[in-house]
This record gives structure tokens, sequence and C-alpha cells, in this order.
């Protein structure tokens, strides 16, 4: 099998350290310009096609107030299986060299999503952990956010709590065991937020978190757009031990280094999630179907 390898360097040792340390990494204007461009002009094309669309499919998540001429799109699906340009950010840009840095030098891909945040409507991401939709055996699981636009707290800039991924994984069932793709109030009561940092980064940054970490995003209240683009990443011997909810062809594709030949574990019982095997749609719709529940 063909190994593939970092050839530069991008981080300092205290930025590796502050990653484990603090369970996040943000690197501004990491992508350039003329890429970030092309990026923007690729998801507009997306958006243009989801016209033709009249309800959620395999390629777009809806927000209910979409419509041929008015399109809203929440999320694109699995962006990397669709386009060339999205896969070679995935699987084989520089940022798989940082990530490389973080958790190894042999990766799998998880996923990737596009989550548009339209102007004065796009949606919340309510708090929650990566690590309740797909658990693995050990943590060397994490999630790079590339931003499309400047991300702010007028459009939804992504929150973090630093050092929570040190913490529990916490429930995501409602108290009717129902997953609601979020932590529950009282838990969410319990911790001390003051400590939250806000990602407000320039286009063409990179933010990147533990799959362990605590995190959130307001609603978008400005005029303008917030697209992220987001890739997930994990160790080669990092084994999922939930059902494959990606529906991606590019599942656990070897993106670094070599085929491992044990899989590592981490002490300690995990949460598991529903079986999302039969289907999954986005962490937009189960909390929405959670909101208008409760």
């Amino acid at each position: 099998m063909t190994t593939i390898t970092a050839t530069q360097r991008y981080l300092t040792d205290a930025q590796i350290a502050s990653y484990h340390r603090e369970g996040y990494l943000a690197l501004p204007r990491f992508l350039d310009a003329e890429r970030v461009a092309a990026l923007r002009r690729l998801t507009d094309a997306f958006v243009e096609r989801s016209r033709t669309v009249a309800k959620t499919d395999g390629v777009f998540d809806l927000d209910p107030r979409h419509t041929a001429a008015a399109p809203v799109v929440r999320r694109i699906k699995n962006p990397a299986d669709h386009d060339p340009l999205y896969a070679w950010l995935g699987l084989e840009s520089p940022i798989l060299d940082v990530v490389s840095e973080l958790i190894g030098p042999s990766l799998r891909f998880h996923h990737s999503k596009l989550n548009l945040k339209g102007s004065l409507i796009g949606a919340p991401v309510e708090v929650h952990q990566d690590a309740a939709f797909y658990p693995h055996s050990n943590d060397d699981v994490l999630a790079v956010g590339l931003l499309l636009d400047d991300a702010t707290a007028d459009n939804g800039a992504m929150a973090v709590l630093p050092g929570s991924h040190s913490g529990p994984i916490y429930t995501h069932f409602d108290t009717q065991g129902r997953f609601v793709g979020g932590m529950r109030t009282e838990d969410i009561a319990r911790l001390d937020r003051r400590g939250a940092v806000l990602l407000d980064l320039p286009a063409g940054s990179i933010h990147i978190h533990h799959y362990r970490l605590i995190h959130w995003s307001a609603p978008n209240t400005s005029p303008g757009e917030r697209r992220l683009l987001i890739n997930s990443y994990a160790a080669a011997d990092a084994v999922n031990l939930a059902s494959d909810s990606t529906k991606s062809s590019l599942y656990g594709r070897l993106v670094r280094g070599t085929w491992p030949t044990v899989a590592r574990r981490t002490s300690g019982d995990m949460p598991m999630p529903p079986d999302f095997s039969q289907g999954y749609n986005s962490i937009y719709e189960v909390q929405a179907e959670a909101a208008a529940k409760m």
C-alpha cells in the first residue's frame, strides 16, 4: 500500500500543546484568497442547483422555508463526494499535514459537510459534542472548519468551551430517551461558560476542535452569509464504534500514513448514539425536531 506522508511542518510546539490542553486551535488566513473565492463560487453553484429540489435529499439539507424562488440550504452533505475542489480540500490539501501534527501520521477521513448560515435566516446549532454522534475507540478524532466568509458574533461564528474535551461525554438524549442532538438543559446550566471563546476569524481561516469539545453557534442575524466547510478525521487506529451515518463513498479512507495493525482503545465507557444506519439527515433536523416536541 502506498504511504502518504506530510511534507511540511505548519505548527509550533506551543500550538500543538495548546490544542491538547484547550481542545481547539485557530489558524487565521490558512487558505489563500484565490482558493477561497473558488470555493465560494462552487458553493453558490450548488445553492443555485438546489432550486430544482423540493425536499431534503442525499446532497441538500433544506430549511423548511426553502423554495425554488428563494433557496435556503442549511447544509451540503458530503461535499467531498460531489466535486473535485471539495475533495481536494478534504483529502489532499495542507490541512491534512496540520491534522497529522496533532493526532499522528496515519489518518482516516471520516466525513465532510458544508454548513450554510444564510443572511438573517441561518439556524443556530445548540450546545453539543461531536463524540455523542460518532464515538471512537480512542479520542484522536477532530474536525477542521474552513471559513468561506468572515465569521463574527452577528453571523453565527462557532463558540467553544476550552478544556471541556477533558471532561465527560454528556448524554444527548432527553429524559424520554429520544436522541435530540444536544446536551440537556440541566447539564448546560452546570457548565461555567464564562470562559467560552468565539472563533470570530476572517475568511480562509481554519479552526480545529477535538470531537469531545463542547461547542455551539448562534443564528445568523447579519445581512451577510456565513459558510463553514467542515472535514472530520480520525487517527487510523481509532475505530468508529457506531454505525456509519455519513453514506459517503469516502468514509474511512486512509489519507495519510499506513493502515493500522491494531485498534487503539481508550479505557472507560462511551455513550452510544442511535442506530443511524437506516438514515440520518443532519444535526439541524434532529435539534429542530427536538425543539418542536418540547
